[in-house]
């Protein structure tokens, strides 16, 4: 792996986990377009273009979040799995993909509200298993949180924590701002202003989105994976041991949370692992199946 590929990786969880499947889709992009995404069409989303890919049917609509820079190609591993038995709809962010840009600032909130547009243009109903990678974690858990009754399980994938970077300065606060200084460099400048909208609510270490999250079953999935060599704060031990114990503490607020940690996958599970997201999504719906039916019975 290059050096500037292990800075992206590095990097990742440090800014909230947001660019390090940057890599495989930037690669994928270089292939035939059958090869490196699902089949995607363009939907008009008020005066804009959404690139979206819709596949299968089921009782449940899966939506899937990528993370900070990537788009709906981070999935392609996992929805043709998953449209199998539900209806799997991932998409690109504006801006993203083949998805246009728009002149609002790209704030959590505002991605999350242009997520309630593309639902409506869609005609896509509830229930939702929403599934976030990264950046997308968070924006999954904004949606969760501004429509609770909407959402039967969630799955995230690596996520960010708005914890991990107060975390990281507390233990060493030189070395958690040159990381930060380093990630900054390497953003391209098309996700600088994003990035510029997200840094704040990194640095915080609060939440943005009021509202309690719905007590669905969850499953985060850790990766903590080692490198032979760390360059960087965040590839060591302390650093990785502090994410896995904040995704923990994230599930401590479910009835029903599983965490599943995995040292054969970097931060793109998604693509290295994708069987254990596609395993993860059929543990949430059969646990919202169970509910579902459980809820009947007692009426």
């Amino acid at each position: 792996m290059s050096r500037f590929a292990r800075k992206l990786a590095a990097a990742a969880f440090g800014l909230a986990s947001v660019h390090a499947a940057w890599a495989q889709p930037a690669a994928a992009s270089a292939q035939p377009a059958a090869a490196s995404a699902p089949a995607a069409d363009r939907i008009a989303v008020g005066n804009y273009q959404v690139q979206m890919a819709s596949a299968g049917s089921g009782r449940y609509t899966v939506l899937f979040e990528s993370g900070f820079g990537t788009d709906l190609r981070a999935w392609r591993k996992v929805a043709p799995e998953v449209a199998k038995s539900a209806r799997a709809v991932s998409y690109s962010r504006a801006g993203y993909g083949a998805s246009e840009a728009r002149p609002e600032p790209r704030t959590l909130l505002q991605s999350s509200a242009e997520l309630d547009q593309l639902i409506a243009a869609a005609k896509l109903s509830p229930p939702f298993i929403l599934v976030g990678h990264s950046y997308g974690g968070l924006l999954a858990r904004a949606f969760a949180a501004r429509h609770p009754d909407w959402v039967a399980g969630m799955v995230l994938v690596d996520p960010s924590d708005e914890r991990f970077n107060p975390a990281l300065r507390k233990l060493d606060a030189a070395r958690a701002a040159a990381d930060d200084r380093q990630f900054a460099a390497i953003v391209p400048p098309r996700f600088q202003p994003e990035l510029q909208q997200l840094q704040p609510v990194l640095d915080s270490g609060n939440f943005p989105v009021a509202g309690k999250l719905p007590d669905v079953p969850v499953v985060v999935l850790t990766s903590v994976q080692q490198a032979d060599k760390p360059e960087f704060f965040l590839e060591t031990l302390q650093a990785v041991a502090i994410k896995r114990q904040l995704h923990a503490d994230f599930l401590r607020q479910f009835s029903e949370g599983t965490q599943v940690v995995t040292d054969k996958s970097g931060h793109n599970i998604q693509l290295e692992e994708p069987q254990l997201v596609v395993d993860a999504v059929g543990k949430v719906i059969a646990a919202a199946d169970r509910r579902r039916q459980s809820a009947q019975a007692s009426r």
